[in-house]
């Protein structure tokens, strides 16, 4: 009996056991649920150069950093903020990020350029939050506002066109809310290359100095004043091209009681050309210097002496260099 009694009590003691059992379950499921509310914050990630706060669900967001980078995540709130060195900020209330530029300055790499060359055009912006933008010349819209160029691709690359003279040309560029200018240096390489007057054996810069511009009378063969010398004879003689009394002339005088001898006069003579008095005897073997010849110079005229004149035809002609 007593035996029957412990037994009683036993199973009675064992049927009390389930509301603590019950308790250490509920604590158990709690504990449980601890490290997994924990797990709904992130921990940072990152590496030597960048640490970053992600997947973060609470509306405080969180924040990361390292010596080149921070930013402050949220998902509960509007912005936040982030910064990454001197090129690219992006600030707290700056909705999306969107940004206007207060200042806009352009560039040319090179600046100067010989022509037929090419220059990229590029700008940096300055933005409405301190920060500043570097823009390619494909970012902006390129217009030639005076100038010798022929064309500014899609790029920005700019081609020179051929000039006669030392030129520049301004170039505006347009970016979103904001338009500036540059100037450009445009070399002149070769002195005979310039529109209609190019390859012609003349100056450009003399033919646009007398003639302006791609005119048809300033070409090398044309005989603009109509005094029988070409434009490209002129410009040798040091003559006007556009004044039919300015031009080269020769003079044969025989020397009074002698006729073996000649004067040849010519004019106008000028301290930057050489002149070269050649003769022929017969036109279809051509011309040699003439030699043993004595001359004297007044002012502008030069008087050659050819003490051996006694062929019946001799032909006489003037060569000049510059």
């Amino acid at each position: 009996m007593v035996m029957r009694a412990e037994g009683v009590n036993d199973l009675r003691q064992s049927r009390r056991f389930p509301m603590p059992m019950n308790k250490t379950s509920a604590l158990l499921i709690f504990l449980s649920l601890w490290p997994a509310g924990q797990g709904l914050t992130a921990a940072p990630q990152g590496s030597r150069n960048y640490a970053q706060q992600t997947e973060t669900f609470d509306a405080a967001g969180g924040k990361g950093a390292s010596s080149h980078y921070s930013q402050t995540a949220s998902i509960g709130g509007i912005g936040g903020a982030a910064s990454a060195g001197a090129k690219a900020v992006a600030r707290n209330g700056f909705a999306g990020q969107l940004f206007e530029a207060t200042n806009l300055v352009l560039n040319a790499s090179p600046a100067t350029v010989n022509e037929g060359g090419t220059s990229q055009l590029a700008a940096i912006a300055t933005l409405d939050d301190g920060t500043v933008s570097h823009l390619a010349g494909r970012d902006l819209f390129w217009r030639v506002s005076s100038g010798p160029v022929v064309s500014i691709d899609a790029q920005g690359l700019l081609t020179a066109a051929n000039v006669y003279q030392r030129s520049s040309a301004r170039i505006e560029g347009r970016y979103p809310g904001k338009n500036s200018f540059i100037d450009l240096g445009i070399l002149n390489v070769d002195d005979d290359d310039f529109g209609i007057y190019a390859h012609d054996g003349l100056p450009d810069l003399w033919q646009v100095q007398n003639f302006g511009e791609n005119n048809p009378r300033g070409v090398s063969s044309a005989d603009a004043d109509g005094d029988g010398q070409s434009n490209l004879a002129e410009f040798m003689a040091g003559t006007s091209p556009t004044n039919a009394e300015s031009h080269f002339s020769i003079e044969l005088a025989t020397l009074p009681g002698d006729s073996s001898q000649k004067y040849l006069l010519f004019s106008p003579r000028l301290n930057d050309r050489s002149y070269t008095v050649e003769y022929s005897l017969d036109l279809g073997a051509g011309f040699k210097p003439l030699t043993n010849a004595s001359q004297l110079d007044f002012d502008a005229t030069r008087v050659v002496l050819d003490p051996n004149a006694t062929e019946p035809n001799k032909f006489y002609r003037v060569k000049i260099s510059r």
